[in-house]
Formats: structure tokens, C-alpha cells, sequence
């Protein structure tokens, strides 16, 4: 067709020795936005603040509990589980400097640098059973992240100062175990499925963490090829395990792996599933959207099924368990993932997720309004497992999502190839363009442009058309859903298909792109009332092989 054009779209991977600090679960942008919006007295991040600011947890009095070595589960030596001493260190540590960053008070940042500074001095081991590596990725993963935001804090990050001391502990007590774990070198591994997908979820966001706090490419590239093409299930396709269709719509959904067992491990699933995507996404890699948003589809599987709505189930097994209905257990089961969940799908990227959508307003009006983080919404260890704050975090107005386009270090796709002179033009009201001459430095993608916007392919911004926009274009765009986002994994061709790109012209039809707006919970169910990279080192742990790691049982994880 003359005057039309083939855009080839991939993930533009980091190059190494490149990682973008802060860079976890919280970037600078983040930081600043929460300051703003609290600065002006908004809701819901004032109210978050104040949860966070009148926490024991991140008081300048705080004093840590380091100790040489941690116990989660019976090692049969008589020693006593102390992983509460672990868990609430690393949430008063992360706490502490989320109030530093966002106050610039100094006083919380030396506190936070004591705690950190304390495990790093003294911690040796993580001891117990097999339970030890759920200490090892989610602790692992809490303690990084800390450490992350507070790496610019210079009496922590002086030579020879604590972060030195902090890093040295992670590189030789958490990363071994959460490396070990994924390479299934445990003798309770035999079966490399035999764990439930949040044990390796776990320690798949804990090395991912550690990786980027120590700048190490090889733990980085090992984490993401292992969420993409692991064998255990920490793989995003064996988390979520199976495809089923919604008995209304016909659209596709994503059976959770945990599904059968209970919801309220289901749920920790798609918590440990949205660190890992955040902490990518802030790295410029989109496992979010790898496999057609596999992780959305799980999501929104399990959030129609705890809106008290039937939901089709796959009988599975991983040949320890069986599982041939979905389970009501936990049903309604609450974890603090909803608010990032829905802002980078909903949101940033513009897909439709009602059940996304409707779980959040759910877990809002439940929790009082905001997202807490962990030392806020209860104890024990379930309530520890990931940090919150969602609400403080990534919670979005709309006026924010431009802004969070032009500021984000989560850069996810680049247009590598166009024909000479051309340009992707938008419809009448809005202009989407990508020079070819220009196309070579472009790094990131803007998933929706407001109407009237401009976006053009300078190498220092964001660039690229979402598919449900395409009606209006001069320009082809080659494989995903019709509505759905242009975003490519690593080495993956990302197109729209034919039927919908067939009369693409330099005519002058109208393509918008338009804000998503919540829709109300009223508008859901109601709820029921009860609601092979090798290690250098094992772990010290005592390793036991139990076979009712995933049998309905007592053991919480």
C-alpha cells in the first residue's frame, strides 16, 4: 500500500553495567510525587503518610534486632524461630527511608542506616527447615530495597561504610539461597514444581533486588530469563497456569497456580508477581506485559474470583499435589499489590482490567481508604511477606500519567526500524510521530498520548502508538490484541494483527486516547461475609525433604 509503513517493535534491554538507582520498587519520580501530593494536604497519599508516620516502625527511636542467625522452621536442633526480629527490621528499615526521602530529615535515614548496617555486621545464616528460604526472598527482597533507596545517603555509602558491610551480607547469606533455590538444588526439589509459585516468586524478586542494589548483570539477566523461561514455578507460565475464558465475555483469564490450594496464597502470588514487575519495569525490562500481560490475565482471574464471582478451573497437578476445583478458603484474601497493579495497567498503559479495577476499590474501602505497608495492617509473617504502601507510592491522579511517562525509569520498547522519511502519524486531534531518522536512541514508550498531545522521536522521549489507536494512522504496527498495548519482550515481535491495521491511510480519521477512570466496588459482587547460574556457597540451612510442602496443611507458605 503506498504511503504505508512496517514499524518492527521490540524490548529495548538494558545494557549492562547501566541499572538506573534508585531503582526497585521506588524511583526518584515516585518519591517526588508522594511529596507533592502530600505537601498539598491530598488524599489518599496524606493519609498514607500519616499511617507510615505514626508507625513504631519508622520513629528515629527505632532499635534493630539484629541477631548472627535467623530461624524459620524447625531445624531439629531445638533452636526457636526469631524471623519476627528479620521481618520487622526490614519493614522499620524500608519505613524509615520512605520518611527520610520524603521529609529530608536526616535523623530517619541514620536510623534506617543503623538497622541495615546492624544485619549486616551480624547476620551469618538463615536457618530451619526448607521454611528458611521464605525468610531468604521475602526478607531478601524487603532488606534490598531499603538499602536501594537509601544508597544515597552519604554516611551510609561512604567507603567502608555500612552500605559496603550491608551488601557483603547480601551477597553471601540471601543471594546464594535465593540462587539455590531457583537452580533447584535442594533434595525436597527433586520435582522442580514441587513448591508453591510463591516460594520462588520470592527469591526470583529477592535476587532481582540484589542485582540491582550491587550492579551485578549476570543475577539480573538470570532473574529475568528464569520468570521468562524457568522451569519452576517461579516462570510466569507455570505461576499462572493455565488460560480459561470467561463464561460471559469469552475473555482469556490466567488460573493461578495457587488457585486450588487457598486465595490467601493466591494473593501473596500476585503480590510477589507486582514486585517483580515493578522492580523490572523501573529497569526498563516490561515483564508486566511479557506473554500478553500474563500476569494482568492472573490478576484478573483471581480478583473476579474473590469478588464472590464463579470463575472456570483446570484441574492441576504438579505430580505431589492435585488440585480439581478452585478453592473458597481465604476467599476475599487482601494483600497490598492492588494500587500498583492498577496503575501501570489501567492507567499507564491504558488496558481494560475491571476486575483489577473493582479489587482495588474493594481493598481500599476495606483497609480505611489507602494501602498500607507492612508493620500497618497486622502481624504475623503473612502480613510481612512484601512492603506496601501502594497508596503513597503509585497511586495516580490523572493528571499524573503524563508526567509519570516523561519521568519513568521504566523504559519498555523502541522503534528500531521505518522506512525512510516516513512518519506514524496520530488521527485529526492527536499526533503520535516517530521520525525514521530518529528512531535509532529511542528507549521507551508512551502507551497512551493525551488528545492534542505531540510526541516525537527525540531520543530523549517517549515514543510509541498503542494499538486500540492505530485506526487513524499512516502506518502499520505488526502482533497484539486489537485494544491492547504495543509492547514487545526480549527479542519478541509485537504487532497488531490484520484485521485491524487492512485500511491504515494518511486519512484524516481521528484516533483518541483517553484517560481510564476507576469504576465504583457498588459496581461489583458482593463480597461473601467470612472473608544455570551456580552458587559458591549452600545454605545453612538443614534442609529436610517434606512432600506436604504443597498439601493443604497448617504450614502457612
Amino acid at each position: 500500500m503506498s504511503g504505508t509503513v512496517t514499524l518492527i517493535v521490540f524490548l529495548f534491554f538494558q545494557s549492562a553495567l547501566s541499572f538506573t538507582h534508585p531503582g526497585l520498587l521506588a524511583t526518584t519520580a515516585d518519591l517526588n510525587r508522594a511529596q507533592s501530593k502530600i505537601a498539598l494536604n491530598l488524599d489518599p497519599w496524606l493519609s498514607s503518610w500519616y499511617s507510615l508516620t505514626n508507625l513504631s516502625y519508622a520513629s528515629a527511636d527505632y532499635t534493630p534486632n539484629a541477631v548472627s542467625i535467623i530461624y524459620r522452621g524447625d531445624d531439629g536442633e531445638g533452636h526457636a524461630a526469631n524471623n519476627e526480629l528479620l521481618w520487622h527490621d526490614a519493614a522499620a528499615a524500608f519505613a524509615l527511608t520512605l520518611r527520610w526521602k520524603i521529609s529530608g530529615d536526616d535523623t530517619y535515614a541514620e536510623t534506617a542506616s543503623r538497622i541495615l548496617t546492624a544485619w549486616g555486621e551480624k547476620l551469618t545464616a538463615i536457618g530451619g527447615n526448607d521454611d528458611a528460604y521464605l525468610a531468604s526472598g521475602f526478607q531478601g527482597h524487603e532488606l534490598a530495597n531499603a538499602a536501594e533507596l537509601l544508597r544515597d545517603y552519604a554516611p551510609f555509602s561512604a567507603p567502608g561504610g555500612g552500605l559496603e558491610v550491608f551488601t557483603k551480607m547480601m551477597t553471601s547469606v540471601f543471594l546464594p539461597m535465593n540462587l539455590d533455590f531457583l537452580n533447584h538444588v535442594l533434595g525436597s526439589e527433586h520435582n522442580v514444581k514441587h513448591f508453591f509459585a510463591n516460594w520462588e516468586l520470592g527469591n526470583l524478586a529477592s535476587a532481582m533486588a540484589i542485582a540491582v542494589l550491587t550492579d551485578n548483570t549476570t543475577v539480573w539477566d538470570f532473574a529475568v530469563d528464569y520468570f521468562k523461561n524457568g522451569e519452576g514455578n517461579g516462570c510466569i507460565n507455570n505461576a499462572v497456569s493455565n488460560l480459561v475464558e470467561e463464561p460471559e465475555t469469552g475473555t482469556v483469564l490466567g488460573q493461578g497456580q495457587e488457585a486450588g490450594r487457598d486465595q490467601g496464597h493466591a494473593a501473596l502470588d500476585f503480590q510477589m508477581l507486582g514486585v517483580i514487575g515493578q522492580q523490572a519495569w523501573n529497569q526498563g525490562v516490561d515483564l508486566f506485559g511479557f506473554n500478553d500481560s500474563r500476569i494482568l490475565k492472573g490478576a484478573e482471574y483471581f480478583a473476579r474470583y474473590n469478588l464472590n464471582n464463579d470463575v472456570p478451573f483446570e484441574p492441576y497437578t504438579n505430580g505431589i499435589v492435585s488440585f480439581t476445583d478452585v478453592s473458597d478458603a481465604s476467599r476475599g484474601a487482601l494483600r497490598p499489590t492492588w494500587e500498583l497493579l492498577y496503575s501501570h495497567y489501567i492507567q499507564l498503559k491504558g488496558l481494560s482490567a475491571p476486575w483489577t479495577t473493582a479489587y482495588l476499590n474493594y481493598s481500599l474501602s476495606t483497609f480505611g481508604g489507602y494501602e498500607p505497608g507492612a508493620g500497618a495492617w497486622g502481624e504475623g509473617s503473612g502480613h510481612y511477606d512484601g512492603l506496601g504502601w501502594g497508596s503513597l507510592l503509585y497511586h495516580l491522579d490523572d493528571s499524573d500519567v503524563p508526567e509519570t511517562y516523561n519521568s519513568t525509569a521504566g523504559l519498555t520498547a523502541t522503534v528500531i526500524s521505518a522506512a525512510a522519511s516516513s512518519t506514524v502519524t496520530g488521527g485529526a486531534s492527536e499526533n503520535v510521530s516517530v521520525s525514521a531518522s530518529t528512531t535509532a536512541g529511542l528507549t521507551a514508550t508512551v502507551v497512551s498520548a493525551a488528545a492534542s498531545s505531540t510526541v516525537t522521536g527525540d531520543a530523549s522521549e517517549n515514543v510509541s502508538v498503542p494499538a486500540s489507536t492505530t485506526a487513524g494512522l499512516t502506518a502499520t504496527v505488526v502482533s497484539a490484541a486489537a485494544s491492547s498495548t504495543v509492547m514487545g519482550g526480549a527479542s519478541e515481535n509485537v504487532s497488531v494483527p490484520t484485521s485491524t491495521t487492512a485500511t491504515l491511510s494518511s486519512g484524516s480519521s481521528s484516533a483518541s486516547a483517553t484517560n481510564s477512570v476507576k469504576p465504583s466496588v457498588e459496581a461489583a459482587s458482593t463480597l461473601p461475609a467470612t472473608m544455570s547460574l551456580t552458587t559458591a556457597t549452600a545454605a545453612k540451612a538443614k534442609h529436610t525433604h517434606h512432600g506436604c510442602h504443597q498439601r493443604r496443611r497448617r504450614h502457612h507458605h
